[in-house]
């Protein structure tokens, strides 16, 4: 899950997908918080598998890997002869490494080594890329950024990493340190990459706007001036796939008046701005204000959106229900005449798989199972969904509702299986990842931090009334099944404390009690009990409800949750859907929950929010049900039968 550091007030902990090695419909990059970073660089041809088939990208990057990046992602094509001591002709990365070094991107030591195969420190890393901003001519003026360990930072080095924060390119932790002697990981160094190229583009795109000016906070008007020249929004027809230019305009809203069909936009610096109809796709991580909800949700890039509206700066979307503005920076808008592709989902022999489209590299990245497929999914179809729960054809025709039923079942539920059962599956997925061949699940079947954790997740569930597998699942998706560093060297399974690229690392005296902190902590009084800081549904749910609203940033992060809960019913013979619980969603904000069927008892807790689910366990009562309560509360809750909905779950 990414958690920038900017998105501290919304998201409390990094979620990262774990690939399933054995499994044909993801990889180990999918929803990996440095995602877009990584498939950059794999699109670059920067990054490559190993012998074992891994990107690695949880290990520490290398000099000589990191220069190897930065020369792919800049297209370098000029070396002199520049030689370390240290790096032969013969060296894997001896090319880029000369390149970058001609560019004046990288240095040697005095020495006249380069030391390709050390570990690059945070603060070397800020330098290079402050060399790199300089070589690609992006105005970068000063700063008086600091951090709380300033002065831990090579003095030479502090104005260029002050650049760099300034510029958002680099971030501290969630504390204001920066922990300049601290290495970074592959993950880490293509999101510093990334976040490099995407500012390079936003100031060839717009070299006018203010965080472009020398960042010196003016003002500015994307129908302004433009170094004394007039700015020009241009009009344009999609023809056979391509944009034609038919006329050009001082101001936006003349542009706008020219719009007489549906073919046309406008653009202006080759960016399109307006259109009729199409989508919008994040460049990067943003903050989405949701004008439903009165909050902002934090948005994963190359995250799909419908396009509702646009203007010369912002662009009015729609995000799994969510309507809010975004910069026009932040966006692509892609117009229907020029789609390439659309994440989309099919019925793969009775189960719903995903595709998710990735809108850097322009091709299909990914895929992944996470239930069964509703019946109106016909297999050798694709259907299209904005919240995973309402699906289209290709041509907008509502084809049906499908609430997949791990991904809204709420948390109260109990799970059928025991301790020993848990442990059972817990073993037998730690062989099948162990098998896969891949180093970081080498010894998973005796390493795993997951191992026998099923006497604690049954006590967490009787206890704190929150479901022993849904527990699991997050700690499967969240510590590559127990076996990331966090979860080995911190007893972290769940990224808790886990800001952006740098992590608090505060370390547990046990899984047990790091699995406490999550419950305590975090989900009990966060996300689930009502009035909680982020509840919008005691379910993982989606970008429409759940905890996905607000608890990461990837928004099919609950549906990947909701694969491995589902993946180990499938394993343990599907006892939970065989004995499912009754779900329903209320349909009102403002909803009391009662101690009993009537309203003589003041309320147990309201639902401020519609949209959240519930179980009903008894529907019987004369115009109540009775359902468990999300609050803590051992006994009954009740609520009218007229404000909610029964939902009809897919199993």
């Amino acid at each position: 899950m990414r958690k920038l550091s900017i998105f501290l007030s919304l998201l409390m902990f990094v979620s990262i997908v774990i690939w399933q090695p054995q499994n044909a419909y993801a990889d180990e990059l999918s929803g990996h918080m440095h995602e877009s970073g990584l498939r950059y660089l794999i699109a670059k041809e920067a990054l490559l598998k190993d012998e074992n088939g891994s990107y690695r990208p949880n290990d520490t990057v290398t000099r000589g890997e990191f220069a190897t990046y930065i020369a792919k992602a800049l297209n370098l094509a000029t070396k002199n002869n520049i030689t370390f001591t240290d790096v032969p002709d013969t060296y894997v990365f001896a090319d880029e490494i000369k390149l970058a070094a001609t560019a004046g991107i990288i240095t040697g030591y005095t020495d006249g080594s380069f030391k390709p195969n050390a570990h690059i420190s945070r603060e070397h890393m800020a330098v290079m890329l402050i060399r790199a901003v300089d070589y690609l001519k992006i105005p970068k003026g000063t700063s008086s950024i600091t951090f709380k360990d300033n002065a831990t930072i090579f003095k030479d080095f502090r104005q260029d990493i002050a650049i760099g924060a300034q510029l958002g390119l680099i971030k501290g932790s969630s504390n204001g340190m920066f922990l300049p002697r601290d290495n970074a990981t592959i993950g880490e160094a293509s999101t510093f990459i990334f976040r490099l190229i995407v500012l390079a583009d936003s100031v060839r795109q717009n070299p006018t706007s203010p965080e472009n000016n020398n960042n010196n906070g003016n003002s500015g008007n994307n129908s302004g001036s433009n170094n004394g020249n007039t700015a020009t929004y241009i009009v344009k027809e999609i023809s056979n796939g391509d944009l034609v230019e038919k006329q050009a305009f001082a101001s936006f809203e003349a542009a706008e008046k020219a719009m007489s069909n549906h073919s046309l936009v406008i653009t202006h610096n080759n960016k399109i701005i307006k259109m009729t109809s199409g989508h919008v796709v994040t460049n990067n991580y943003v903050a989405l204000y949701s004008e439903n909800i009165k909050d902002q949700m934090a948005v994963a890039a190359s995250t799909e959106m419908e396009y509702l509206d646009s203007d010369a700066t912002q662009v009015k979307v729609r995000l799994a229900g969510h309507v809010g503005y975004l910069k026009q920076a932040d966006v692509s808008l892609i117009p229907s005449g020029l789609m390439k592709g659309r994440s989309y989902y099919t019925n793969e022999n009775g189960e719903i798989k995903h595709t998710l489209y990735d809108y850097k590299s322009n091709k299909y990245a990914a895929s992944y199972v996470y239930g069964k497929a509703p019946s109106f999914m016909k297999q050798g179809e694709k259907y299209f969904s904005w919240d995973g729960i309402n699906f289209t054809n290709a041509n907008g025709s509502s084809k049906g509702e499908a609430y997949n039923y791990y991904q809204f079942l709420p948390a109260r539920a109990k799970t059928q299986y025991t301790a020993e059962e848990l442990d059972q599956y817990i073993l037998q997925k730690l062989a099948e990842v162990e098998s896969s061949g891949a180093s970081l699940y080498k010894n998973a079947t005796t390493k795993s931090k997951l191992i026998g954790l099923g006497s604690v997740l049954k006590e967490v569930e009787v206890n704190s009334h929150i479901n022993a597998m849904l527990i699991l699942a997050l700690a499967q998706h969240e510590s590559a099944y127990g076996m990331s560093d966090h979860a080995q060297n911190l007893n972290n399974l769940f990224g808790l404390y886990v800001y952006d690229t740098n992590p608090l690392n505060k370390k547990f005296d046990s899984v047990e009690a790091n699995i406490h902190e999550l419950v305590e902590k975090f989900l009990q009084p966060n996300y689930i009990t009502p009035g909680g800081r982020y509840t919008n549904g005691a379910v993982v749910g989606s970008k429409a409800m759940g905890f996905n609203v607000k608890y990461a940033s990837d928004p099919f992060w609950g549906a990947k949750i909701a694969g491995h809960y589902y993946r180990a019913e499938k394993a343990l013979g599907f006892k939970d859907a065989s004995n499912p619980y009754k779900v329903a969603v209320t349909t009102t904000a403002g909803l009391n929950v009662r101690p009993d069927a009537s309203t003589s008892q003041s309320p147990l807790y309201t639902f401020n929010k519609s949209n959240m689910p519930v179980i009903i366990t008894d529907a019987s009562l004369n115009g109540w049900c009775q359902i468990i309560s999300d609050k803590p509360y051992t006994e009954p809750a009740y609520i009218s039968l007229d404000y909610i909905k029964v939902i009809n779950t897919v199993r």
